[in-house]
């Protein structure tokens, strides 16, 4: 006899909530890297603010050429930066549909699956190795009627979250949790 899989308490950052017709994993972004990242930003942007009036003010436009790419990325980084403290990511299954809703700053990676269409829901880890460090990711993905792996969630900051919400899946659409190649340990 094969005991029962442990329970697996709810994560700090994620709520689970039942509709009348649907299972709802919630999970907000805001972390200490949306900390970092307002002052980092703050500093950034302050810094070309300071550039461009220099440079438009002295009739500098090869500077004030040079400066707008860096403007851009400080504009981007504001935009990911609001993403952190406002978003969040719901995971909905219905009777019918899996969907992934990034709100309320729009972003990439919603999508809609078709319960049928999933086999087995699986978690990664994702390892991004740069010049400032080692970054750890995770994400969730699920194989599909014809054996194909497609990514569901990513971004993950820990590995709880990951396990939480392949476990609440696999729960609510009944899929027996099995081995995968290349999942993260448990």
């Amino acid at each position: 006899m094969s005991s029962p899989d442990p329970l697996i308490p709810l994560p700090k950052s994620i709520e689970l909530l039942s509709e009348y017709d649907a299972v709802v994993i919630r999970r907000t972004w805001k972390s200490a890297v949306a900390y970092f990242l307002l002052l980092f930003s703050l500093f950034w942007n302050g810094f070309m603010v300071v550039w461009m009036g220099i440079a438009l003010s002295k009739g500098e436009w090869m500077m004030a050429a040079f400066g707008s790419i860096h403007a851009t990325v400080g504009l981007a980084l504001i935009y990911y930066t609001v993403a952190l403290f406002l978003n969040k990511t719901d995971v909905r299954i219905d009777g019918y549909t899996l969907s992934i809703k990034h709100y309320p700053v729009p972003t990439f990676g919603n999508k809609s699956v078709p319960v049928e269409s999933i086999r087995q829901v699986y978690s990664t880890e994702k390892i991004t190795r740069g010049k400032n460090g080692t970054n750890v990711t995770y994400q969730i993905h699920y194989l599909d009627q014809d054996n194909r792996q497609a990514k569901l969630l990513s971004g993950l900051s820990q590995a709880e979250q990951a396990h939480f919400i392949e476990a609440e899946i696999e729960k609510t659409l009944g899929i027996k949790n099995r081995p995968v190649q290349g999942e993260m340990r448990k």
